[in-house]
């Protein structure tokens, strides 16, 4: 568990932080709405740190701040349903999924597959989830589910499939051990 929160990862947890909070819920930070960059962020985690104690730890940051949110605005609650808590696997896709590009070290063609894959899947575990157990939409069917929220995928990819490509690039150039190689000599 030592090693989780070791000087070597702390840059990087606190990045992740940040990231969530800059894109997650409001955008209490900024002026411009930056696209959520929530599921990346667990993708990181599985790919660089992959701990299930700070995947655990990051659910409860991303659940503070949208209930956070909610809380001081009103109409930033309208995803606090039942449905809510399908983000949980809909996370675990992603940290898994980076755990995996970890394991088997792929190029970026496997890595863009992969990439596309657990997007998507991240999409019909979410899209269906908030559909069936949110109250909001009656008693739709799995298929119906998906159905509804289609038209809203291609804004949920491509931000994502961007945000991935960044991940990789740096991935790929070792930027955590630049950075921890940064560290020690300061």
């Amino acid at each position: 568990m030592m090693q989780v929160f070791s000087k070597n990862n702390l840059l990087l947890i606190s990045f992740l932080v940040f990231l969530m909070f800059l894109t997650r819920g409001s955008h209490f930070l900024t002026e411009f709405s930056i696209p959520d960059a929530s599921l990346i962020v667990f993708l990181t985690l599985g790919l660089f740190i992959p701990s299930i104690l700070l995947f655990c730890l990051f659910f409860i940051l991303t659940a503070v701040i949208d209930f956070g949110s909610g809380f001081f605005d009103n109409s930033l609650a309208f995803c606090l349903t039942d449905g809510y808590w399908g983000l949980i696997p809909t996370y675990l896709a992603m940290f898994v999924t980076g755990k995996l590009i970890k394991n088997y070290d792929i190029k970026f063609n496997l890595f863009f597959v992969a990439l596309l894959l657990s997007i998507t899947l991240a999409f019909i575990i979410s899209t269906s989830t908030y559909y069936m157990f949110s109250d909001k939409f009656g008693s739709p069917s799995f298929f119906t589910s998906i159905q509804y929220g289609w038209n809203y995928f291609p804004a949920y990819l491509i931000p994502n499939l961007i945000y991935g490509m960044i991940v990789f690039t740096l991935y790929q150039l070792n930027l955590k051990n630049y950075f921890l190689k940064f560290i020690q000599r300061s």
